[in-house]
């Protein structure tokens, strides 16, 4: 079995250091990049202090939630390495145990076990352990059921069976086969069953999984979770997408949740059929409820009496990599959910607590199953390190303090009439464990059981529904229609009744058994599609695109209707998976695609999907005159897209009226300037119209011009975009735009115009853009140019655009590589010229060398000795101060926040750091920072793509669908390659840089690596449990904004204006801003700084906004100022809403917090990413 994570020891020996540094390690300057040794016995080598395998010492390490406390229900001996684990209708415990994981031995034999652990006294501890199945492979998964247990082991599903029930399997069924196998900690895992009696089971990113059934095949590649019926053989896929979605649970209302191992998005809503990050094939996703958060293995919701009622309904899963177990408190938001991050239920400084799993019991209590390991990385660390434990193991329980246990019981002893009124009980596991004998049952019982059911359902009162905690009425017929459905025997009265219940949450979970039931409440699940209840109307869409009947009428009829972004992209999902067949009536010549659709309707299918295919559907819906304005510009700005021709200008003519906003119109010429670059598709008629938006006011639509005038290679409009490129007033962006044009017009005239720009213009960006534009139209020229373009300003200028211009051709490192023979750069440039190429992914040794040479970099790639090495982890132990070292991490010259994102604040490029230091050990994120490659991170691998046209795409993987591939690159762009354009794909380098830390001092380091392993561990740098503003913007200093500042006003700031330019900063770890990292502007004599950040609001509703402090503060929502106090209460609509401050530096000298006030506001989130 191999691994994502291939063993990279030994390493190659490189050339010992300098004497210097063997005899004083890391002195001074720190060099571009270290390479460790190859002697992998010190891997982890800063995890030195491993406590002994006490579970005693273990369990008083845990900081407990008030009003709990741990007991140890069972440990090794008996039981080691538990992956997961699930309980039986009898009360027993049964764990997946692996002793092998991560990898087997060659020639060893596998044995790995199923053990069943019970308490048999009733006194919180397990008694008896037995080994229900040993000779596995890893099992990752056991679900008890059927007369044994399912069992996920490497590329099956098995059932081991107990036919003479002895307690030990004597019976082996492949049930499925055809999992993929690329990952070990990929491979099939979390069997849980739903209560509709069906199996699920997750895999994850790196398998491909091509299973065949009675109902034909099923392929998942990737990450994904599928939905499996033992009795009839049916496998679907529920969802697609996440890394290692190690945590999947129903909710009392049915409804999904799922939570990710090497994601960073917390808690996930899933929404039947949806995909989700890392999907492949899907050209759009849904993401998570907790974006920026650390990554969580296991789910569990609560219930029962045991448990204080504020905890009941909470989610608890559990970061690994920090030590602890967490609790949301998840409530709902239109058709989705808000999930809250509460104060952990445990947490420890224990290095081994590794809580993978997490389950609630027969009595009400909570247990967590403990992996046991002070190692957990998977490839990172060599797989046979002689401290990976492979022998212990615990499973945990958690009780609440003076409060009774709930009654334990054996279901299986239990009669039909008493199996039934269980489904009543408030413990979610009662219920689904009673609903899984009777499934089980023999076959004759099911007439018994069927009357049960009936019986049970007279006995309600019709009019009895369920209020808070009071479990009776709707609840239970929903109950007892799942059991229907378990049962296969489909119950059409009660799903219709259930469709209009009046708890919404009851009509969504009845629509979604609808959806399972073809014929049997087809109209009365598609009335739904039209409910009060968004999440009902989400429900009943997906319902109707399983049904496959009338799909498109019924579904859009909920289109009208108010859209958050979920249930938008329910209807997307809907319209997009029937594309096949609308997209062949289109063919047809039916362009009204179906007779019940209306206009607007029409209009969202042909959105769904980028194909010229709709053009012709497109302009009929115009031509009948029926759309609103709104409609009418969307339509338009699909032809822009799409169209021919003649389509496109429509969409000229549109956007050069006087009354189409300058949103739209610039939006339109965007459209236009790209059909222009990927399909060579133009307006037709005179183009020259759009000559006096090059003068616009609206920034967004002078730009959006520009982009036209090259696209469309307007000749006459060389002068003036020759002035805007020369005229230092331009905008840095604008600037860039009219350079590209120039480029695009090409020609002579282009060449000589660039060269002169590249030495004429006054700033050194501004030379090194119109370089970069040159690289377009003569890349030899550029090249040759760069050495003379950069000595003119010595230490200033990155000349990072004109290296990747080149980077970006397949003849262009050559062409460098020449153009730097027998020259010189300076020694600033020769590093950022390294940077830019290490970011690229591309492995170019001999261009490396070339500017080595050029830029008189003596130093290299130095070999530490395992002395060295331990002295600098015991220094950064010792001496390293977290503090100043987040100060180095913030340093816009280092550029971490470029591409790494703590909380969700920063580039996407690398993983998100908020648990690193949880998960790391100190001499891993050092080896990280001085050898990128040494270690990639699962997901983060470069892929290096040359399209047919020669140009070169560095990035990592985001997504992969039918048409398109794509990329993020070092500067946290999107780039989509079209799939029929690429020639080649190979696996490129890290893209982070090898040389980032070499200006760092030893203390410097040692302050930042002390930072960083910090990062998720109990105290000052874990993730806070406050949603508080990380991601800003700040006004730029420049003389055009003091200028419109002073001829207008301060509120200018709060508008869109082209005078300003705004650079990002990031909040602190604990979420403070710091002034210091702020451009000061001074003001009619007042010092100002400006930024803004950005509240997402998920439904109208009050948002609380808490300021630490208001001193030197103004501040304003939009462009509408803000009253603003420590705690300002607001009714804001949908949407995403910007707030920006103004701070008096001579009036305020503390930081800038901004947060939500968590008890007040359920319905709102602060903007993440970059």
């Amino acid at each position: 079995m191999k691994s994502s994570h291939p063993t990279r020891c030994p390493m190659p020996h490189v050339a010992a250091p300098p004497p210097g540094i063997r005899r004083l390690p890391l002195a001074g300057l720190l060099i571009a990049a270290l390479v460790i040794s190859s002697d992998c016995s010190w891997a982890q080598r800063g995890l030195k202090d491993i406590p002994p395998p006490d579970p005693e010492i273990e369990r008083k390490s845990f900081q407990v939630a008030p009003g709990f406390e741990v007991n140890l229900y069972a440990s090794d001996p008996k039981i080691a390495k538990p992956i997961q684990m699930n309980f039986d209708a009898a009360g027993r415990l049964w764990i997946a145990s692996s002793e092998t994981y991560p990898q087997i031995k060659p020639g060893q034999v596998a044995n790995d076990r199923i053990l069943v652990v019970e308490d048999t006294d009733g006194d919180g501890r397990a008694e008896t352990t037995r080994v229900f199945a040993s000779g596995l492979l890893i099992p990752t998964g056991v679900a008890p059921g059927d007369g044994g247990c399912y069992v996920a082991n490497s590329t099956e599903l098995l059932h081991l069976g107990d036919s003479n029930g002895d307690g030990r399997a004597d019976t082996r069924r492949v049930v499925l086969s055809g999992f993929g196998t690329e990952d070990t900690h990929h491979i099939l895992h979390t069997l849980r069953w739903g209560p509709d009696g069906r199996l699920y089971l997750n895999q994850s990113i790196y398998i491909h999984s091509h299973i065949e059934t009675p109902w034909g095949t099923r392929r998942l590649n990737a990450g994904g979770i599928w939905r499996f019926h033992p009795e009839t053989m049916r496998l679907d896929i529920l969802a697609r997408g996440w890394v290692n979605s190690w945590g999947h649970h129903h909710d009392r209302f049915g409804q999904s949740f799922v939570t990710d191992g090497a994601g960073g998005e917390g808690i996930n809503h899933l929404v039947p059929g949806a995909a989700y990050v890392t999907a492949v094939g899907v050209p759009r996703i849904l993401h998570g409820l907790n974006p920026g958060s650390p990554k969580y293995c296991g789910l569990e919701i609560t219930s029962g009496t045991h448990l204080p009622e504020d905890w009941r309904g909470d989610l608890l899963t559990n970061d690994f990599r920090a030590n602890r177990v967490c609790r949301f408190k998840v409530t709902g938001s239109g058709s989705s959910y808000q999930a809250r991050l509460m104060p952990d239920l445990i947490r420890t400084r224990h290095v081994a607590f590794r809580p993978i799993d997490i389950k609630m019991g027969p009595d009400g209590a909570i247990y967590i199953a403990d992996w046991y390991n002070p190692i957990i990385q998977h490839g990172e660390v060599d797989f046979r390190d002689p401290r990976r434990d492979h022998v212990h193991g615990r499973i945990w329980r958690v009780t609440a303090r003076k409060r009774p246990l709930m009654k334990r019981q054996d279901l299986t002893r239990e009669s039909i009439p008493d199996l039934v009124s269980h489904l009543s009980s408030e413990a979610i596991w009662i219920r689904r464990q009673a609903r899984r004998v009777l499934q089980e049952k023999p076959r004759q019982t099911r007439p018994q059981i069927l009357t049960a059911l009936a019986e049970r359902l007279a006995s309600l009162d019709p009019s009895d529904t369920i209020d808070g905690s009071d479990l009776s009425g709707e609840s239970t017929a929903l109950e007892l229609l799942w059991t229907h459905q378990a049962l296969n025997a489909p119950a059409p009265r009660l799903l219709t009744r259930l469709l209009t219940a009046h708890d919404p949450r009851i009509r969504a979970a009845a629509c979604r058994v609808a959806g399972e039931w073809p014929g049997v409440a087809d109209a009365a699940v598609a009335a739904r599609a039209r409910d009060s209840h968004p999440r009902v109307r989400l429900e009943a869409v997906r319902a109707i695109a399983r049904l496959g009947r009338n799909v498109l009428p019924r579904a859009l009829a909920a289109l009208d209707l108010e859209r958050d972004t979920e249930l938008e992209y329910a209807l997307w999902l809907t319209a997009w998976e029937r594309r096949s067949k609308w997209l062949g009536e289109l063919k047809d010549g039916n362009l009204g695609i179906h007779d019940n659709l209306d206009d607007a309707s029409r209009l969202f299918v042909f959105a769904s999907i980028k194909d010229a295919t709709v053009v012709p559907g497109v302009l009929a819906l115009l031509g009948r005159g029926e759309l609103d304005e709104a409609g009418k510009n969307r339509a338009v700005a699909l032809l822009a897209d799409l169209g021919g021709p003649s389509q496109l200008r429509i969409a000229l003519d549109l956007a050069q009226d006087q009354d189409t906003s300058p949103t739209q119109a610039a939006n339109l010429l965007d459209a236009l300037a790209r059909s222009a670059t990927s399909r060579g598709v133009k307006p037709s008629g005179i183009l020259d119209g759009i000559k006096p938006l090059l003068a616009s006011p609206e920034p967004n639509l002078r730009l959006a011009a520009v982009r036209c005038a090259g696209a469309w290679k307007l000749e006459s409009f060389r002068p003036s975009l020759a002035q805007l490129a020369a005229d230092v007033d331009t905008s840095s962006r604008l600037r860039q735009a009219a350079l590209s044009a120039l480029a695009t017009l090409g020609g002579q005239a282009s060449r000589d115009q660039l060269g002169r720009l590249s030495s004429q213009l006054t700033s050194p960006q501004g030379r090194l853009q119109a370089l970069a534009a040159l690289v377009q139209i003569d890349a030899g020229a550029a090249a040759t140019r760069l050495p003379s373009v950069l000595a003119q300003s010595p230490g200033r200028g990155d000349p990072q655009q004109v290296i990747e211009a080149l980077l970006a051709r397949k003849d262009g490192p050559g062409l460098l590589r020449q153009a730097l023979a027998n020259k010189s750069l300076g020694t600033d440039h020769a590093k950022l010229a390294l940077r830019t190429i290490d970011a690229s992914g591309q492995k170019l040794p001999k261009l490396v060398a070339a500017i080595r040479t050029a830029g008189n970099l003596k130093t290299g790639p130095v070999r530490l000795t395992p002395e060295e090495m331990k002295q600098f982890v015991a220094d950064v132990v010792e001496r390293g101060d977290p503090a100043q070292g987040e100060m180095v991490y913030r340093r816009e010259k280092l550029g971490c926040t470029r591409c790494h994102a703590i909380g969700g604040a920063g580039g996407r490029v690398g993983p998100d750091l908020v648990s690193l230091g949880a998960s790391a050990p100190v001499d891993y994120i050092a080896q990280s920072l001085l050898d990128p490659n040494a270690k990639v991170k699962e997901n983060y691998h470069s892929l290096v793509v040359v399209t047919t046209s020669g140009k070169v795409v560095t990035g990592i993987r985001q997504r992969l669908t039918d048409n398109e591939l794509v990329l993020r690159d070092a500067n946290d762009n999107e780039i989509s390659v079209a799939r029929k354009e690429i020639e080649e794909q190979v696996n490129g380098s890290s893209l982070m840089p090898a040389g980032l830390i070499e200006n760092l001092t030893r203390d410097e380091l040692s302050h930042l690596v002390s930072f960083l392993a910090r990062l998720g561990k109990p105290g000052p740098y874990a993730a806070s449990q406050t949603p508080v503003a990380r991601r800003f913007r700040a006004l730029a200093d420049t003389a055009r904004a003091r200028f419109r500042i002073v001829r207008t006003r301060e509120g200018q700031t709060a508008i869109d204006d082209a005078a300003f330019n705004w650079l990002p900063r990031y909040g602190t770890v604990g979420g403070a801003l710091p002034l210091t990292d702020l451009p000061e502007l001074t003001v009619r004599r007042r010092r100002l700084s400006v930024v803004r950040c950005e509240l997402e609001v998920l439904s109208e509703g009050t948002t609380t906004i808490l300021v630490q402090d208001t001193s030197g503060l103004s501040a304003w929502v939009g462009p509408e100022p803000l009253t603003l106090k420590g705690s300002t209460t607001l009714t804001l609509p949908r949407g995403i809403h910007r707030l920006t401050f103004t701070i008096d530096r001579q009036a305020r000298k503390t930081p800038l917090r901004v947060s939500l006030d968590t008890s007040t506001t359920a319905n709102a989130r602060f903007v993440t990413g970059k």
